[in-house]
This record gives structure tokens, C-alpha cells and sequence, in this order.
């Protein structure tokens, strides 16, 4: 399992731990399309505490793990997930908790548990970046360390959406998502203008150019 770092401008943004780039698409996943796609977040408290302690989703959702200011808010295991996807899109989960939620899952795995985390369903495709706004992706060294780290831009039209999008959510979490699935969600600290933004960590080049494969999709 390797640990991401997000930094766009010099800010370090939160990072996420995940185990596999297998990202295959669920029938009950947020978008089927294989594309990338940037997205708001809802944090796990102000999902939370929209529902009662009692409340079935919690029959499979295990919040051990997460932290309340996050937009991962717990894990489910992978043979109760069905189960799961039919309660939250029904209309007793609906009335309780905000209108543009959706439940995602994480492409983080570990011991058959898959990470969820809260999306908010965009008001308009055009307000915020995807993978069509990228610019151009490339494959670094970090430093002497012999670290890779994926370098990626906006265009110019992508980059006032990424500008617009971290002003809005400073102190949040954006998602990335691919094939319907979050890839990684760091937390912005502060807007970022210039579009050029970096990912590193311990990966190996197999791994860093499977997530430049990715962004170009």
C-alpha cells in the first residue's frame, strides 16, 4: 500500500492511502464512463449526523478509521455492498440526509473492506475540471531520492475551474475520481491559480505510469 501526496503550489494537500490501481466499475457506482472527474465533497460528520444511531446504513458501514472533517466516511464490505447501494438510493435514506449526496466507492481496498466516501452531485458538468481540462501529464523524478512524482496541467479554460473550485473549498476535500471510483481525495488549503499541480510518494515507476495512463484516459 502506498500513501499520496497532493501538492499543487507548494501546499501540501491531505493525503490517501490505497492499495491497487484495478479500478473496475460497480453497476451502482456514480459514473460509469471511464473519465476523470473532480468533485465536492461532503464530510463524514455532515453525512453522519443527518442519520439516527439505529439507522440501517449502519448495518454496513464500519466508521472505525476515519476522522469527522473527511470526506471518507467509513468502509463497507465488499459482499454486503449491494445491500448497501439499494438502502441509500432509497427513499428512506434519501429524505434524511442532503439532496446531491451520493455514495461513492473508494478504489482503496483492504481485507475485502472498500472504502465510501460522500460526493456531491454537481450542479453543473461545465463548473468544475475533468479529465477533458487536463492539459498535459508527465512522469518525474523527486529530487535525489529516485522517487517518481506525476505532473499534471490544466488548460486554460481548466485551470479557472480548478481556481474556482479550491477557492470554494478551502478546508475541503476534493475528490478525483476514475471509472466512478475515488482515487484520491486531498484536502486544499488555499486556491490554487496557476493549474500545475503534482502527486508523489514512493511509487514505482509501474505505479506512476499506470496513474499517467489514467489522467490521459
Amino acid at each position: 500500500m502506498k500513501t499520496l501526496k497532493y501538492i499543487a503550489l507548494g501546499v501540501i494537500l491531505t493525503s490517501l492511502a490505497f492499495s491497487s490501481f484495478s479500478f473496475s466499475p460497480s453497476k451502482k457506482s456514480f459514473a460509469q464512463a471511464e473519465t476523470v472527474t473532480f468533485c465536492e465533497t461532503y464530510t463524514q460528520q455532515e453525512v453522519i449526523s443527518k442519520l439516527d444511531q439505529g439507522d440501517q446504513f449502519f448495518t454496513w458501514v464500519q466508521l472505525e478509521d476515519t476522522v469527522p472533517e473527511s470526506s471518507r466516511i467509513g468502509r463497507c464490505h465488499q459482499d454486503n455492498l449491494e445491500d448497501l447501494w439499494n438502502y441509500v438510493q432509497s427513499e428512506a435514506f434519501r429524505a434524511k440526509v442532503q439532496e446531491d449526496l451520493i455514495i461513492v466507492e473508494g478504489a482503496e481496498a483492504r481485507n475485502q473492506l472498500i472504502s465510501l466516501y460522500a460526493i456531491k452531485k454537481s450542479a453543473s458538468k461545465d463548473m468544475f475540471p475533468s479529465g477533458r481540462d487536463l492539459e498535459e501529464v508527465s512522469v518525474s523524478l523527486d529530487g535525489d531520492e529516485e522517487n517518481y512524482m506525476l505532473l499534471f496541467s490544466f488548460s486554460e479554460s481548466g485551470v479557472e475551474k480548478w481556481a474556482s473550485m479550491t477557492r470554494l473549498n478551502k478546508g475541503r476535500d476534493i475528490a478525483i475520481l476514475f471509472n466512478g471510483k475515488v482515487i484520491s481525495a486531498p484536502r486544499v488549503q488555499e486556491e490554487i491559480k496557476d493549474g500545475k499541480c503534482a502527486i508523489s510518494g514512493k511509487f514505482t515507476e509501474s505505479d506512476i505510469k499506470e496513474m499517467k495512463a489514467i489522467l490521459e484516459n
